[in-house]
């Protein structure tokens, strides 16, 4: 038997969630709510799939490398030059290769949790270690104590914060970003947008210009609604940008989800119209547990954690009315997530809550 790396071989898989949406004995009238997609299609894509079918090479050629009329978008979008920013398919895989290009055995990186455990994976594989430092409710980040752990590290090679957090939902004040920065000069500051465009407050993105430091990592799966198409990308210092481009694989990144991905940029008025309708929806679904006298969490993000006093009998009685929740009992006690959608998909939620009541 060949060996594996001795740092893989002592990882434990990131756990997912089951599959079988996509068997074909699922329901056609699922509700998916469990891994903060938007629970539908949006009709924005279908339009210009229908468009591009018979564009040239669509499938049979490499796509474009470089991804130069989608970079020079999002630096539009973003407001940052085009040459701080790198396309992946998916944030996830710009944060691996982040970790590749800069993380090696020794180094320590620090996590602000509860998190986006797939992260770890990627800090894990090169033989890096892991400090987490765990945050209870109601989820107060304290700078002060926080930065003290990164001293402690030696200071620590890295760090991970991911700002909307997930699951939890709480947002860090630019400032705190801003401190970590100037304090911690030789450190990666890296955070996980992946919900920023459902926040109150806007990105840490122009921030790269200012620290070379400082790693924004953005997402179109969220906000955007492509999570199935993987399309994500990184904005850093001009230094971290060339580091990793040493690295990153072009080809990943389909034309398909360029071409999409250019359109929704050109078209931001309709999903932003879709992230109002998600922000509605999620004030709705707070104001609820509220009534209901459910303890939850004011989030930032596209979704809600909550608790309950039976977490795992309530996500199985969903799942056999179709609909998919995510159950965060072993993370954080009693917790269930739920994805916000239209106001429809939340109505139907909430229904099928208020018919299960001995699990709330």
């Amino acid at each position: 038997m060949v060996k594996p790396s001795r740092f893989v071989d002592e990882l434990e898989p990131y756990r997912i969630t089951p599959q079988d949406v996509w068997s074909e004995s699922a329901p056609g009238d699922l509700l998916k709510l469990d891994w903060n997609e938007a629970p539908h299609d949006l009709e924005l894509y279908r339009q210009e799939l229908r468009r591009i079918l018979d564009e040239r090479g669509l499938v049979a050629w490499y796509p474009d490398y470089l991804a130069l009329e989608l970079t020079d978008a999002l630096a539009g979008f973003v407001g940052i030059d085009s040459n701080l920013i790198l396309t992946f398919p998916g944030s996830d895989v710009g944060l691996e290769t982040l970790c590749r290009a800069y993380l090696q055995e020794g180094d320590t990186v620090v996590a602000l949790c509860p998190t986006y455990e797939n992260f770890f994976v990627y800090v894990l594989q090169t033989g890096a270690r892991l400090d987490k430092v765990e945050l209870g409710p109601p989820f107060a980040f304290d700078l002060e104590a926080f930065a003290t752990r990164v001293e402690a590290a030696g200071p620590a090679k890295a760090v991970y914060l991911a700002s909307p957090n997930n699951p939890c939902g709480y947002l860090l004040p630019q400032r705190s970003v801003v401190a970590l920065a100037e304090r911690f000069p030789s450190t990666l500051i890296i955070l996980d947008e992946a919900y920023i465009e459902f926040a109150g407050s806007p990105s840490c993105a122009s921030l790269v210009e200012r620290f070379e430091n400082v790693v924004v990592a953005r997402t179109f799966s969220k906000g955007f609604g492509m999570a199935g198409l993987r399309l994500g990308y990184l904005c850093a210092s001009l230094g971290i940008v060339n580091t990793v481009n040493k690295i990153r694989n072009g080809k990943n990144i389909s034309m398909i989800a360029q071409r999409l991905g250019l359109h929704a940029l050109r078209n931001y008025r309709v999903i932003a119209a879709w992230i109002e309708d998600v922000k509605r929806s999620r004030s709705r679904f707070c104001s609820w547990c509220t009534e209901k006298g459910l303890q939850h969490y004011e989030s930032e993000g596209n979704f809600v954690l909550f608790k309950v006093r039976r977490p795992n009998e309530l996500c199985s009685a969903l799942k056999s009315k179709g609909i998919y929740v995510r159950n965060r009992n072993a993370m954080i006690p009693g917790c269930v997530r739920v994805t916000m959608g239209s106001a429809k998909q939340v109505g139907e939620l909430m229904a099928a809550l208020e018919a299960v009541p001995e699990f709330l």
